[in-house]
């Protein structure tokens, strides 16, 4: 099988009039960026939206790319920042939005709300998944992406050394300020989100059959009343 780097080459040489190299890119990594997309925006259909924008963009700039062995991380990161940037416009929208005024379309479904096993702690987690998105694109950009490299890509650090041109000493500090970047602005954010769901006595089981609109009525309730502790 021919390496990512040759058949870049290939893209370099033969692109537009031969395509046959780039549809064997797209054969391998639509998948890859699709699922480290999703991973960031947790939605599936801007996620799908996100990976074939990455891919055009890509073959648009193969051309100048200089260092074709470093395709993958390079496609990586264009895909993070364009996450990134996707999180960043729905953070402004929401803030342009009444926080009060929840779309009828953004409710759990009913047929969704029998399938949970409890649906406030289900509704704490999508917040809590929507708040640490929310630390991601507050982050600096440079911190955010080297976040994800390490946390979500799984980068090794000589990828990601070699994919920031930096020297191993220099990402592991970056990572190590990254990190404690986030923890602080985790703590800010979301720290009323960050609690570990305890077992339940029996006195709390017929909570459990409460709709979503009451659980979420609950978590305004209890929001409140820690503001005011």
């Amino acid at each position: 099988m021919l390496s990512d780097a040759v058949l870049v080459m290939r893209c370099q040489r033969e692109l537009p009039a031969v395509t046959r190299s780039f549809e064997e890119l797209v054969r391998r990594y639509t998948q890859r960026i699709y699922t480290l997309v999703y991973r960031i925006v947790a939605n599936r259909e801007e996620a799908e939206d996100i990976t074939q924008d990455v891919l055009l963009k890509a073959y648009y700039s193969l051309p100048q790319l200089k260092q074709p062995a470093q395709f993958s991380t390079w496609l990586y990161r264009m895909a993070t920042n364009a996450a990134l940037d996707s999180l960043e416009r729905r953070r402004r929208h929401a803030w342009a939005s009444s926080i009060e005024q929840v779309p009828e379309q953004s409710q759990p479904s009913s047929t969704a709300a029998v399938a949970l096993a409890h649906p406030e702690e289900q509704l704490l987690r999508n917040e809590l998944r929507d708040c640490i998105n929310t630390v991601l694109c507050t982050l600096e950009r440079d911190q955010a992406q080297i976040l994800v490299m390490r946390e979500l890509e799984e980068l090794s650090y000589d990828d990601m050394a070699r994919a920031l041109d930096l020297s191993l000493g220099a990402i592991k500090m970056r990572l190590h300020r990254a990190r404690l970047a986030f923890q602080r602005l985790f703590l800010k954010l979301c720290g009323h989100y960050a609690r570990v769901v305890r077992p339940r006595s029996r006195s709390e089981r017929a909570e459990r059959q409460r709709s979503p609109q009451q659980a979420q009525q609950v978590l305004r309730q209890r929001r409140t009343a820690e503001e005011q502790s």
